[in-house]
């Protein structure tokens, strides 16, 4: 039952972390700069407005962020509690999450002319940092309650 909780934890934690971060009005100018700079201008973008999504995109997105708390849970949150290592956590939290957004980022560029080359790294770290924060947040209140 703990695992569970811990499991709901990460969803809801990089759920929460994840949508605050793509709010930042300076998340969303570095992505419109990188279009632009790209010279694709019209020709693809970021993403659809909310108030044009539909059921796919909600379950699509809801899907993503099951299968990351799933992976930050047993991949690194877990193994962390086992070794009472937050430090464990924090590493393969950010390898997780790097390996996660460079599986999207690096096939789009590959596949998308003139897709803006900054935005692959840029992306693949910002997968990771997402990721480790999850985990080091779930990981940290786990291991101080077992403390207490």
């Amino acid at each position: 039952m703990i695992k569970l909780i811990r499991f709901i934890a990460a969803f809801l934690t990089y759920a929460i972390i994840d949508i605050v971060w793509h709010l930042f009005p300076f998340v969303t100018a570095m992505y419109v700069n990188l279009r632009e700079a790209s010279g694709l201008g019209n020709e693809w973008s970021f993403g659809k407005e909310m108030d044009t999504w539909g059921g796919f995109e909600f379950l699509a997105l809801l899907v993503f962020f099951l299968l990351m708390g799933l992976a930050n849970s047993h991949l690194a949150i877990e193994p962390a509690l086992r070794e009472n290592s937050l430090r464990k956590a924090m590493l393969n939290s950010f390898i997780l999450g790097c390996a996660a957004y460079a599986t999207y980022s690096v096939p789009i560029f590959v596949m998308i002319a003139k897709w803006p080359v900054p935005l692959v790294p840029i992306d693949i770290i910002i997968g990771g940092c997402l990721s480790l924060a999850t985990s080091t947040i779930v990981t940290a209140v786990a291991l101080r309650m077992r403390k207490s």
